[in-house]
């Protein structure tokens, strides 16, 4: 497991109207986009890294309010402002084409870019875990109290035992995030106050029915190819989709955390588009990371 003070030493900034965006850039190949959730950063994806990096081109960046991000308080975190922020991002770094994997708010944040695409092609898409709309049952009930009018004072009373059972709650019974990774989650949430941002990042939830989610997967499905993939054992993702539409993998909310390998093997039989026998591929990947 790579350390989440190495991980946050090795970003590079990108400056977007004067607030600072953390990002990783590393890999050659077809651009991945990796967006990770809510709350989370990108360190979220540090376990499907070494097994990706071999075959694509990673780009990751902390959104705005995440991780090492900038966290301004008095800010705009509507779900089209981040993905312009994204896409700026792209642009920056003079990207035409990629493919998206997306996790829970990542996910959201992913399909307004598909749906406003701009200079970018966007070939292939992965959603993990995504939530398909803003109604009280996509929610914990804690997502509901932090997403209220009372949303910042309750943001104050998270402690870090608080946040781990949160985390326990979503996760899956055979399939535990350690009390390590929870440690480690927990000191990026915090970085930077991010607590008190929850309550203005969470607010996204208002945002998914006024965005029109399924409409916007329905309308980009015939021209983009998607996967999505959700925890056999989520709280929340298995109430927002029918059974038939995914991939289910016996984890809970956060797969890339708690069973890396097997969703890697999924991601790049996906997303690779050589045809190459992606078995062999990932074998070959997991012997030169243990080598």
């Amino acid at each position: 497991m790579l350390n989440p003070n190495i991980w946050r030493s090795q970003q590079r900034d990108y400056h977007w109207h004067g607030q600072r965006i953390g990002f990783h850039d590393e890999g050659q190949g077809p651009v991945l986009l990796l967006l990770h959730g809510l709350p989370g950063s990108s360190w979220d994806w540090h376990r499907l890294w070494p097994m990706l990096t071999g075959q694509f081109r990673l780009i990751c960046p902390d959104l705005l309010g995440c991780g090492d991000s900038d966290k301004p308080a008095e800010h705009s975190y509507r779900l089209q402002d981040q993905a312009q922020r994204v896409m700026d991002l792209l642009n920056h770094l003079d990207i035409r084409q990629c493919q998206i994997i997306g996790h829970d708010y990542g996910a959201s944040v992913g399909q307004q870019l598909l749906a406003n695409p701009g200079t970018v092609h966007i070939s292939r898409c992965s959603w993990l875990c995504a939530r398909s709309g803003g109604e009280a049952k996509h929610f914990l009930w804690r997502e509901l109290l932090l997403a209220g009018p009372l949303g910042l004072l309750f943001s104050h009373c998270i402690t870090e035992g608080l946040y781990g059972r949160y985390l326990e709650t979503l996760s899956g019974p055979y399939t535990p995030i350690s009390s390590q990774t929870r440690q480690d989650l927990w000191q990026l949430l915090c970085a930077h106050q991010g607590r008190q941002i929850l309550p203005l990042l969470l607010q996204y939830r208002y945002e998914l029915p006024l965005s029109n989610e399924k409409r916007l997967i329905t309308a980009t499905a015939n021209r983009t190819a998607q996967q999505h993939i959700n925890g056999e054992y989520d709280p929340l993702s298995k109430r927002s989709r029918q059974q038939d539409t995914v991939q289910r993998i016996k984890t809970g909310h956060f797969p890339h955390l708690e069973d890396a390998e097997h969703l890697a093997m999924l991601l790049i039989d996906f997303h690779r588009d050589d045809g190459a026998d992606s078995q062999a591929v990932f074998q070959n990947l997991l012997n030169s990371r243990d080598g």
